[in-house]
C-alpha cells in the first residue's frame, strides 16, 4: 500500500512537472489503442479466441491496449534517459558527452529504441501471420489494387528505378556514402555506410525471407530485400546530415538534394515494387521497418564500440622510460 501511494505522488510531481510530456503520453497511447483496435481484424492479428458473444471486439481491443500500454512505457523509459543525459551534459559543459563525433546525439539515443523495438515486434506480428502463405491479407489487396491502378502507366520507370534497391544498386549507393564520409574523415560514418545497408539487405534476403517462408509467385516475398536495401540508404543518408554529422558541413543546396534523394529512395522504390507486383504492401512495409531498426542499432552500436575503445585508450597506464 505504501509503495502505492509512493508511485502516485511520484506521478503526480512528474505530471506538474512535465504536463506536456504527459499529454503525450496519453495522445500516444489513446493513438495506438485506436490504430492497432482498427487494423488488427483487417491484418488478420486479431486474438480471436478473447471474443465473446457480448464483446466481439475484445481480442482487437485488448491488444490494442497492450500496444498502448507498451508504447507509454517506452516513451516514459525514453524520457528518463533523456533527462539523464542531459544532466549530465549540463555538468560536463558537452552536450555530446565528449563524443563530438558520435552517429547519433547523447540526448537522441534513448528515442532510437521507440523505433527500434516497436518496428521489430511489429515485423515479427505481421511474420506471424503470413508465415508458410502465398496470398495477400485483406489490406494487401485494398492497398496495392489501388496504387497499381492510379501507378499503372509508371510501370516502365519504375522498373528501373526499383533497381536502386538491388543488391548491387545498394552496393554502390553504401560505397559512395562510405568513401564521401572517408573524405571527410569520419571513419564510423564510413563504416556503417558500408556495412549497414548491405548487412541489413542480406539479412532480409537470407536470413528473414526462408525463415518466415511466404511467397509471392514462386519467390519468397516477406519482409521486402530491396524494400530493406534502399530505406536502409536513405536512413544512413538522414543520420549523416544530422547536425554534427559527416554530411552536415555540405552546402545547403546539396544537403537538399540529399535530403530529397533519400525521401524519394525510401518512397519509391517501395511503391514500385507494389505497383509491378512484385511484393505485396506488408512485404515492403516490413522491409522498411528492418532496415530503419538495422541502421538505428548498427550505429548505436558502433558509437559504443567507439566510446568503450576510447574509454580503455584512456585507462592505459603510462610507461616511463
Amino acid at each position: 500500500m505504501l509503495n502505492v501511494r509512493r508511485a502516485r505522488l511520484a506521478w503526480r510531481r512528474y505530471s506538474e512537472a512535465y504536463p506536456r510530456r504527459v499529454s503525450g503520453l496519453a495522445a500516444a497511447g489513446l493513438g495506438m489503442f485506436v490504430l492497432i483496435g482498427y487494423l488488427a481484424p483487417r491484418l488478420r492479428l486479431n486474438p480471436g479466441q478473447l471474443d465473446t458473444p457480448d464483446f466481439p471486439a475484445l481480442g482487437a481491443a485488448m491488444l490494442g491496449l497492450a500496444a498502448a500500454v507498451g508504447i507509454d512505457v517506452l516513451l516514459l523509459a525514453a524520457f528518463v534517459l533523456h533527462d539523464r543525459a542531459r544532466r549530465r551534459a549540463a555538468v560536463g559543459g558537452n552536450p555530446w558527452d565528449g563524443d563530438e563525433r558520435a552517429l547519433v546525439p547523447p540526448l537522441v539515443r534513448p528515442f532510437c529504441w521507440l523505433v527500434i523495438l516497436p518496428s521489430l515486434a511489429g515485423v515479427a506480428l505481421l511474420a506471424s501471420r503470413v508465415a508458410g502463405t502465398d496470398g495477400p491479407l485483406r489490406v494487401d489487396a485494398r492497398v496495392d489494387n489501388g496504387l497499381a491502378y492510379r501507378l499503372g502507366g509508371f510501370r516502365s520507370l519504375l522498373e528501373g528505378l526499383t533497381q536502386l534497391g538491388s543488391p548491387e544498386g545498394v552496393g554502390v549507393l553504401a560505397a559512395l556514402l562510405g568513401l564521401g564520409c572517408l573524405m571527410a574523415r569520419r571513419p564510423r560514418a564510413a563504416l556503417l555506410a558500408f556495412v549497414g545497408p548491405p548487412a541489413a539487405g542480406m539479412l532480409t534476403e537470407y536470413g528473414l525471407k526462408p525463415l518466415i517462408g511466404r511467397r509471392s509467385g514462386d519467390a519468397f516475398a516477406f519482409p521486402s530485400g530491396h524494400t530493406t536495401g534502399a530505406v536502409a540508404v536513405a536512413t544512413v543518408i538522414v543520420l549523416l546530415l544530422v547536425p554534427s554529422g559527416s554530411l552536415a558541413g555540405l552546402p545547403r543546396q546539396a544537403r537538399v538534394l540529399l535530403g530529397a534523394f533519400a525521401a524519394g529512395l525510401a518512397s519509391i522504390v517501395p511503391i514500385g515494387l507494389i505497383v509491378l507486383r512484385y511484393h505485396y504492401a506488408t512485404d515492403v512495409l516490413a522491409g522498411a521497418a528492418i532496415a530503419v531498426a538495422a541502421i538505428l542499432a548498427l550505429a548505436l552500436g558502433i558509437d559504443a564500440g567507439a566510446r568503450r575503445l576510447a574509454r580503455g585508450r584512456s585507462r592505459r597506464p603510462t610507461v616511463l622510460v
